[in-house]
Formats: structure tokens, sequence, C-alpha cells
């Protein structure tokens, strides 16, 4: 598929157009497979350990799981540049030695992995109070069977563990249907 660039107007319009990447992505083969690997190792029905588990592979890696062996490395985006990349295509590219991105492209990625198990996601921009948005991270709804909470799931940054969020600020989320 060629690149496609999109001009959006607002960072909302922004933030639904990688939702929407996010959401074709929880279908495809290879993310419902990794995603599949990853989590095997937990227990049926473990949320905990499932969220658990693709927070690492994707932060860290996971020698079982091909996409991700080494993990997801951030890599900026070009300079003036926002550029998205649908999860599947993140996972393809992993495959050739080529497995990085930034923090939307991290974002899409966790939320495509939980998704294809089950899991309610988002994806949240960030900024500093009065300010205009400057980061994006996931966010999934726990409980799987009956969410009433959205637990964070942020792998760009160091001292980040599942639940993690950062200070206080705008936030905007879209959730995938």
């Amino acid at each position: 598929m060629p690149f496609r660039v999109v001009d959006v107007s607002t960072q909302r319009q922004a933030l639904i157009q990688l939702a929407q990447l996010a959401q074709k992505s929880i279908l495809h083969p290879l993310v419902k497979e990794s995603a599949i690997q990853i989590v095997r190792s937990c227990q049926s029905r473990d949320d905990a350990c499932e969220l658990e588990a693709i927070f690492n592979a994707v932060k860290y890696g996971d020698p079982r799981v091909k996409p991700l062996k080494r993990g997801f490395k951030y890599i900026a985006d070009p300079r003036s540049t926002d550029a998205f990349t649908a999860p599947y295509r993140n996972l393809q590219m992993c495959m050739r030695g080529a497995c990085g991105g930034d923090c939307d492209d991290h974002a899409a990625l966790i939320c495509a992995l939980a998704g294809a198990i089950g899991f309610k996601t988002g994806l949240r921009a960030w900024g500093p109070k009065g300010e205009d948005f400057e980061h994006v991270y996931a966010v999934v709804g726990v409980s799987k069977r009956n969410p009433t909470r959205a637990v964070g799931m942020d792998t760009t940054v160091d001292e980040s563990t599942v639940g993690w969020e950062p200070p206080p600020g705008e936030v905007l989320t879209a959730w995938l249907p």
C-alpha cells in the first residue's frame, strides 16, 4: 500500500485517526498471533498477568514472540511530522529487523495487542495544563468482562509500569469501538 498523508485540523481528529488504525489491526492475524504468544504463560482470565505480559513484551521484548523478541524501541518521527503506522505494519517491520516507533506507535500497538485478546482499549493524548497535547499513550479497561477503570500502559517512559500515568494535565481519550 502506498504512503498516504492525511491532513487533520485538530488533535482530536488525529487521535481518532490513530484509533482507527489500531482498531483495523486488532483482527490482523499477525497481531492476534503475537498477542496469544505474549500471554500464553498467563492463567486463563488473569487480566493483570496478560496486561503485564503485553506491556513487558513491547517495552523490553519477549524472546518467544518473533516480532517483539527485542521489544519495540522508541524512535522519534521525522522533524515537524507526526507519522502514524498501523500496528500490524509495525509488527511486519519488526519481523524484518526495523522494530520501533514513537509514542503514538507504541500506544497503538498496545491497543491492538490488548484489543486482540478482548480488552477495551483507548488512546490518551496528554499535555501540561493549559498547553497543547504532546504525548500519547494507551489506556486499557479492566476488568476484561466489565471494565470499570482505565489503566495506563505507557511503554515509552523509562520508569513506567502498568498503571503509570503522566502528571495531571490536559487529557483527551479516544476509545476504540
